[in-house]
């Protein structure tokens, strides 16, 4: 049995003066999709569908493009989509789930890059629901969950008393239509 996740954390991915200039970038550029009731969404690139809410394809957002390149010089893998979570303040959150993980290439998981408020995703493990694991994220960091982070925990954002808010941007590389099409015959 896992009795933690399988993740890594860059506390400092981005310097203070770049993630605040992402994020007030991102507030002030991003047309904010507002159909899901604890958060405001944005998805660029690759069609994603997140809790029921279908996401076409839309060309990756220029200030997105060089966080891409980032992660994948970091991770190893070159994301196709990038999800964001626009959370207002500590009443907006996220209840308890795992990602799909069946339109991920091999061998990538989920980079979620956190700018704004520090909040605390928490896990609860699938076999053990007793075990459970907080993982601050603080203004600027970089957390990485493998695929096998999604068979074996379910992962959530609380409610906290902040009135301060946060954008996540997570990251995938998602396979196309036809990639996927290729993955099923065989």
């Amino acid at each position: 049995m896992m009795t933690e996740p399988e993740a890594t954390l860059d506390p400092q991915f981005l310097s203070p003066a770049d993630a605040s200039a992402l994020f007030e970038a991102l507030l002030s550029e991003v047309q904010w999709d507002e159909r899901m009731k604890a958060r405001k969404t944005a998805c660029f690139g690759q069609t994603y569908d997140d809790s029921g809410v279908d996401y076409q394809l839309v060309p990756m957002h220029p200030r997105l493009a060089p966080l891409c390149e980032a992660i994948s010089v970091r991770l190893g893998f070159m994301p196709t989509n990038c999800l964001l979570n626009y959370y207002e303040s500590g009443r907006s959150s996220m209840g308890f789930h795992s990602d799909a993980t069946h339109n991920l290439a091999e061998g990538t998981g989920v980079a979620i890059l956190s700018v704004g408020a520090e909040r605390c995703p928490s896990f609860r493990s699938k076999t053990d629901p007793e075990l459970t694991v907080e993982y601050p994220l603080p203004h600027g960091s970089l957390f990485y969950m493998s695929q096998g982070t999604q068979d074996h925990w379910l992962h959530a954002v609380k409610k906290t008393e902040t009135d301060d808010s946060r954008i996540s941007l997570t990251f995938r590389h998602i396979l196309t239509p036809e990639e996927l099409a290729v993955r099923r015959s065989r």
